[in-house]
Parts: C-alpha cells; structure tokens; sequence
C-alpha cells in the first residue's frame, strides 16, 4: 500500500502529538494535522485503516552515542553493552532498554531509553487501537543527503542528525553554546539545512523547505535504528509448520548460552577493568562534592548535582557565567579553583580558589570584577599556598 500514516509522540501523554497521511505513489500529502494531545490518538483509528503506522519519538527523551566495539566478537560483548554505557547515562542500566544501530569502523551506534518511557508511549497507541512496527528517534529520520550532518528545526527544538546512527535534540537558546561543544575548529562538516538556520562552524547546504511532519516521513523507512527490538518486537503469527521449529529454536539458545559461558573468563576481565574505572570516578567525585562520601548510585547523584547548578531551568546562566570567566584564568594560570557551587535562587557562583601568593588572587578578582558583582571572602596563607573564597553575580 503506497499511502502511509506517520504520527509524531511527545514524551509525555500532554504534550502534542503531529501526524500525516503521506501517498508515496501520488507523492502528496492526504491529510495532516497537530492533536493537543495523546487522548486525541483515538481520533486516527479510522484515518489510519489499513495503512502501515509508522511512529517517530523525540530524541531529547533518551540518548543515542556510539561505543568502541569491533566487529568481531560483537554477539558476545553486546551482553557487556549496558555496563560500558553506565558511566554517561542518568538512570540505573537495568531500567533502560538498548538498540544498536549501524556502526562506522569500530564505532557502534547505540540508542539508551528508559522502559517507563517505552511504556508510556506504547500504552498511548494501544489504548488507541493503534499496531506499529517501527519506532524511530525523530533526528535520525532526517536524510543526510550525502552530508555528515542534518538539521530541521521542530517547533522550539533543533532536530540535529550527527551520524547515520547517531544525533540529538536541542532547545534552540542552546545552540551557540552546543555548537562550541560539537564542531571542532580542524572540521569541515556539511549540513543538510531543512530549516532556514545559521550554525557557527559548519557548512550549511540548504534543501527544499516542507513541513517538518513530511521531511521526516520521507526519512523514516531509510532510519536505521528500531526501537521496536528486543523485548520490544512486535509479536508476529507463526503458523502450525513453523512452531515445528520451536524445540531446535530452545536448543540453539542453550548453545548460545554455553558459548557466553566459555567467554565468561574474557567478560570477567572486563567487569574488573570496569570497576576500576568506577572506584575511580568516585574517587574523583568526593573530591569535587566534598562532604558527600556516600555513593550509590553514581551517575545519579552526578546528574542531582548537575539540576542543583543548573538551578532547575538556569543552566544557560551558569554556562554563560562560566565562559566570562575563562580570559581571567587564562590571564592568572597559577590560581586555580577547588570547589565550585552555583546558586540558581541568586544566578551567583561560589568557588574557593587557590595561588601561590596574595598578588595573583587580587589580579584574578580585579579581571573578574570588570564583568561580574564580586565578593572577596578573607584570604588565608598555608604553608606553600594562598586561599580565598569567592561570589560572583552577573551585573
């Protein structure tokens, strides 16, 4: 059937939901359309009909990365895949669900989403009658065109594709500050632009402009990653002959199963090399959040002291005042910071900084003081360096 219906979730049941009837024969839009929200999904049983649903999600509610895993011996160090991953996600690994994607040498793409989240969108189609085979991530439904990069804006977010398995979701008053994240000055990266945008630090190469919801449709059978995997996939109606099979399907299980146990040796060294690295990071940790020595869950409790300088909302404050504090420690690279706390309720910075005498503290807090509100804490002389404690506020 060349007529599809491709629907695009919100993270939650109250954000909007936007759809479109796209006929790939005719290549024209049959319908479309913005419902407030996921209660109104009942609304498409009957547009869908018999038409194939295919069903995009925001990138912003889960995390797509890639990790350096050669091909060989792929099968059995996927096992391992959600422990090499502990380290940069948020939530506990055994609450996520893992896709790969394509990989690029021996870079594997790789999807992270927490199963609440799954469920809340699954729970909102079926309770709509709605049957789908394909859950993708939004940005990786835009084409690369034959560029490294793509990018559409979505509303008030930048849908941004950074590989052919890879990319991301950004509020727009992000962006200046992302861009210096993401483009390295030795880059030459080309964009395919769907938006009339300006990006810092790559080459745009404008295409046609159309609806954002159309755009996408037309990406989304090529997209590489389904989130419909694992636990996930669609059950499908085997007939009488193929259930036949179901007894050599148990055994060839049982031998995958022997095989992970003769690499138990291999996975054991790896689980070790993890935990240090592990002890590690908490090591590291303690010394950045003094007085904080009890850890549980590390990634966690990194990301409770990340929303506590983000202020709930301010991060963009706290990354501004930051970049107006780089030309005063390049000017003094003696003096050095050892604790640093950033007050959403007052957008003021806290940080207890160290040098080697008085001179070099009072250059720093004239150089800050030309841009921030600043108040000097009493300096204190130890045996081969001096501190001070220091609060800065924007003007």
């Amino acid at each position: 059937m060349s007529e599809r219906l491709f629907i695009r979730l919100g993270r939650n049941t109250e954000q909007a939901c936007s759809w479109l009837v796209w006929s790939e024969q005719e290549q024209e839009i049959i319908a479309s359309g913005e419902l407030a929200n996921a209660q109104g999904l009942a609304t498409l049983t009957e547009r869908a009909g018999n038409r194939p649903i295919d069903v995009l999600v925001p990138a912003s509610a889960m995390t797509l990365t890639s990790v350096n895993l050669p091909e060989k011996g792929q099968r059995q160090a996927l096992k391992a895949l959600p422990f090499m991953l502990e380290e940069i996600l948020a939530d506990d690994v055994d609450s996520m669900h893992f896709t790969v994607g394509p990989r690029n040498g021996d870079a594997l793409s790789v999807v992270a989403v927490a199963h609440e989240q799954m469920q809340t969108w699954l729970n909102c189609l079926t309770e709509a009658g709605l049957k789908v085979k394909r859950i993708v991530p939004d940005c990786l439904a835009l084409p690369l065109q034959e560029c490294q990069w793509a990018a559409m804006r979505f509303g008030n977010e930048l849908l941004l594709r950074t590989g052919s398995g890879t990319g991301q979701s950004l509020p727009l008053s992000w962006l200046p500050l992302a861009m210096k994240q993401l483009v390295t000055k030795d880059e030459d990266i080309s964009v395919a632009s769907y938006t009339d945008l300006e990006l810092e630090g790559v080459e745009l190469k404008p295409q046609p402009l159309d609806l954002p919801m159309l755009v996408l449709a037309r990406g989304i059978l090529n997209a590489p990653i389904n989130l419909l995997s694992g636990v996930y996939t669609p059950k499908r109606e085997y007939s009488k002959y193929l259930m036949l099979w179901k007894n050599a399907l148990i055994i060839l299980g049982v031998a995958c199963l022997l095989a992970l146990v003769n690499k138990g040796l291999t996975i054991h060294q790896v689980n070790n090399q993890i935990a240090d690295l592990k002890a590690q990071s908490e090591s590291i940790y303690q010394q950045v959040v003094p007085g904080n020595s009890r850890i549980v869950n590390l990634r966690s409790q990194m990301e409770s002291q990340l929303r506590a300088l983000q202020g709930q909302g301010s991060g963009a404050e706290f990354f501004a005042m930051l970049d107006g504090l780089k030309d005063a420690f390049k000017q003094v690279p003696e003096l050095k910071p050892n604790t640093l706390r950033f007050e959403s309720a007052r957008n003021e910075i806290r940080m207890q900084v160290s040098a080697k005498n008085y001179a070099q503290i009072e250059k720093f807090k004239e150089i800050v003081g030309r841009r921030f509100q600043l108040d000097g804490g009493t300096m204190n002389s130890g045996e081969d360096q001096v501190t001070s404690t220091l609060t800065l506020r924007s003007k």
